[in-house]
């Protein structure tokens, strides 16, 4: 009989004139592993971060075992058993293994930590030895650590938000058996808020989906439901696209040729000879686990880095010793994966950084027409479908997903000979990505050579022409299209060559 370990009824919370949830329900089952769905600014993190006591919801009750909650905290949340993990790696890099899980005040294997330790590393199949610091695990085995510490510190329910964006598949498929285990071993409960709908189908038991701050679905179970169920609830009806290659090809206008690159901050080689090479109208794909050196090799071809060896040739004119402003000159954009902050100026206006890369199309004399400027801007909007209501506000007031047109917009609107997009996707819902695709592969019936840089191989299957894994700075594997599947592409990601 399904056990309710946690139930909250009538949760409300705003920010300003913003309603971020609205009498939202919810309950987990004890030892089961439930699975939170909702498009950008549905409510998710407002919701996990009330459980979790980062936040205080303005009504409602929430009750553990039966007891009902009257303020919940951080602190308290911790010593009823509610733990968290973030999408960004709380570790400290510096300690070791066994210091990251047994830091906490709570943790309960501070005299049996070798038993403990040698149960959950055969759990999650890990192979690291306690002793090692953080900085010298993959991206995998961080997110391993991360999840062992709720255990450690006698977490009983798990709150697990987007735990596979780092993984490759097969690391993924593990993670899934490593919960599976947590929940039937250990009476562990889950959480996992992810946007990919497969693997709510594939880990989860039941489903919950928020929209609008409101909970459209409770309690769903999972093998009675389909993806495109999941997605009407989320958001409506959604066209999926399926996209021809049958496109025409033309000549190179992008090539690489043996670029290596040295970190200069831990003397490491994070490129070993890269050489690479797209034609007009093609989509190469770049596969690999984060921190294998995509973002290096995407900063030294848009002229980011300038101190690496090789060379950079963009249609026949090698570059490589010329900056950013030279290769825009030269008709090649660059969307980075970090859209605020790098892409996009936080604190900055809708209009000032709809400018920054055409700001002389907006001149008047020594000075910047506001009119020009919002003319530009309402041409992004109209051809781009952007929803921006006040041009003057700050860019952080956007959605994920608007952010992301604006950027690639502002980039795209000159219809670039090459394009470097790192990530363009990441975080966004159904419907934004759909967008995004067509913004991309309308560019590439234009002419475009694409790079396409993305964790997601989903996505690069369904774009590229060609695919190539980068592991620890090098190309281990090229693929064409027809003869790439999640299985060989995971296994070079995982720097298995076989």
């Amino acid at each position: 009989m399904n056990q309710i370990i946690l139930k909250a009824t009538n949760i409300s919370k705003s920010f300003g004139n913003t309603k971020a949830l609205k009498n939202v329900d919810f309950h987990l089952y004890k030892s089961k592993i439930h699975g939170l769905l909702g498009e950008n600014g549905a409510g998710k993190s407002s919701l996990m971060n009330i459980l979790s006591g980062i936040y205080q919801p303005e009504s409602g009750k929430i009750t553990i075992d039966g007891n009902t909650i009257k303020k919940l905290n951080p602190d308290y949340a911790a010593q009823l058993g509610i733990g968290m993990v973030h999408q960004e790696f709380r570790l400290i890099d510096n300690f070791s293994i066994k210091d990251n899980l047994t830091l906490s005040k709570s943790n309960i294997y501070i005299d049996n930590f070798g038993d403990a330790f040698k149960k959950y590393s055969d759990i999650f199949s890990l192979s690291a030895d306690p002793s090692i610091t953080i900085n010298k695990l993959s991206v995998g085995e961080k997110q391993k650590i991360e999840i062992m510490k709720l255990i450690f510190n006698n977490n009983k329910i798990m709150l697990l938000d987007e735990p596979t964006a780092v993984l490759t598949p097969q690391e993924t498929s593990q993670l899934r058996v490593s919960l599976e285990k947590l929940s039937e071993q250990d009476d562990k409960t889950i959480v996992l808020i992810t946007h990919k709908l497969k693997e709510i189908q594939d880990f989860t038991e039941s489903i919950f989906v928020l929209k609008d701050g409101e909970m459209v679905a409770k309690d769903l179970k999972t093998k009675d439901v389909t993806k495109k169920d999941l997605i009407n609830l989320m958001m409506g009806e959604i066209k999926t696209t399926k996209v021809d290659k049958e496109n025409m090809k033309g000549e190179y206008k992008l090539k690489v040729e043996n670029i290596n690159f040295e970190n200069i901050h831990s003397n490491v080689p994070t490129l070993n000879d890269i050489s690479l090479k797209i034609k007009s109208g093609e989509i190469l794909g770049i596969a690999g686990v984060s921190g294998n050196g995509q973002v290096e090799l995407a900063n030294i071809i848009s002229g980011i880095e300038r101190n690496y060896q090789g060379k950079v040739i963009v249609n026949g004119k090698n570059i490589s010793n010329q900056g950013v402003r030279s290769r825009k000159n030269l008709n090649l954009s660059y969307i980075p994966e970090n859209r605020l902050g790098v892409g996009l100026a936080p604190g900055v206006s809708i209009i000032d950084n709809s400018a920054v890369k055409d700001y002389f199309k907006s001149r008047l004399g020594p000075h910047l027409s506001s009119t020009k400027m919002l003319d530009y801007l309402n041409t992004l909007i109209k051809q781009f479908s952007i929803k921006a209501p006040d041009p003057r506000a700050e860019v952080s007031t956007l959605s994920g997903g608007n952010m992301q047109k604006l950027l690639m917009g502002r980039e795209l609107v000159s219809n670039p000979e090459v394009i470097i997009a790192a990530q363009p996707t990441r975080g966004l819902d159904v419907s934004a990505v759909e967008s995004l695709h067509e913004l991309i592969i309308n560019q590439r019936d234009n002419g475009a050579a694409i790079m396409l840089i993305s964790e997601d191989l989903d996505e690069l299957f369904k774009l590229s022409d060609r695919i190539i894994v980068l592991y620890e700075g090098e190309i281990v594997k090229e693929f064409d299209i027809d003869n790439a599947n999640i299985n060989n592409v995971g296994l070079a990601m995982a720097g298995s060559l076989e």
